[in-house]
């Protein structure tokens, strides 16, 4: 049964996956038996694909020194997410115009936080500029800024932006709008698909020079989605490499 190899490049980063897909099935490959996923397990199979999708958006787009912020709300703070939208729109527009002004261009993505004893809160990373700039534009309340620093990897941020994401949905009662919001001007991962006509594929970490395995990243099982198994992991570029090794 044909396999299939997925590699995304995004940023520093190179995902590396071997699947099998109910387009190429045929007899030969076991499947997991019970493929009836519950309502709850198609939930958290959602959630994972829109991590998966913002985790790639964050290493493609963001470089460590890009800030990490916590945006608090003290003076009338929104009563819902929708509201909450129509501030932090009408406020990234002069943010966009205060990067310009300093001959930076403007790149983020924001998720929103309600949470269910009233906290509201803005979760966004933008690239790079003087804190001050970010102080002066946020008159609402308080501000957390980190800078990022993880090798160009931001998976953990990535899972927080979901985390909070779903903190709203649940206090809400439903998925307001989007589960993140972002510039327009972000770049793509590179994803490159090729199918491999093999009996089966092997579970072994392919070496590229100038390329560490990232600690972790090695998984292999069963697809909650297809019931066929899977081998996966992520190869991090070292420290001085440029990028086009």
């Amino acid at each position: 049964m044909p396999y299939i190899e997925e590699i995304c490049e995004a940023g520093l980063t190179l995902e590396v996956q071997k699947y099998y897909s109910y387009r190429y099935h045929s007899k030969g490959i076991p499947r997991s038996k019970n493929m009836s996923p519950t309502s709850e397990a198609v939930k958290k199979i959602n959630q994972r694909r829109a991590g998966v999708r913002l985790r790639r958006l964050m290493n493609t787009n963001f470089e460590d020194g890009d800030f990490s912020i916590r945006l608090d709300f003290f003076k009338d703070p929104p009563r819902n997410s929708e509201e909450m939208q129509s501030m932090i729109s009408r406020d990234l527009r002069r943010l966009k115009r205060m990067y310009q002004a300093r001959g930076q261009t403007l790149k983020y993505i924001y998720v929103k936080e309600v949470g269910p004893r009233g906290g509201r809160h803005i979760h966004i990373v933008v690239n790079k500029t003087d804190t001050d700039l970010i102080r002066k534009w946020w008159t609402r309340g308080g501000i957390h800024i980190d800078p990022l620093n993880t090798e160009g990897q931001y998976a953990k941020l990535a899972e927080y932006f979901i985390k909070y994401a779903g903190i709203t949905e649940k206090t809400e009662g439903q998925l307001i709008g989007k589960r993140w919001y972002a510039s327009q001007n972000l770049k793509e991962p590179i994803i490159k698909k090729r199918v491999i006509k093999a009996a089966t594929f092997k579970n072994k970490v392919k070496k590229k020079e100038g390329y560490i395995l990232e600690k972790g990243s090695l998984r292999y099982g069963i697809s909650e989605e297809t019931g066929y198994e899977y081998f996966a992991y992520t190869l991090l570029r070292t420290r001085g490499q440029n990028d086009d090794s």
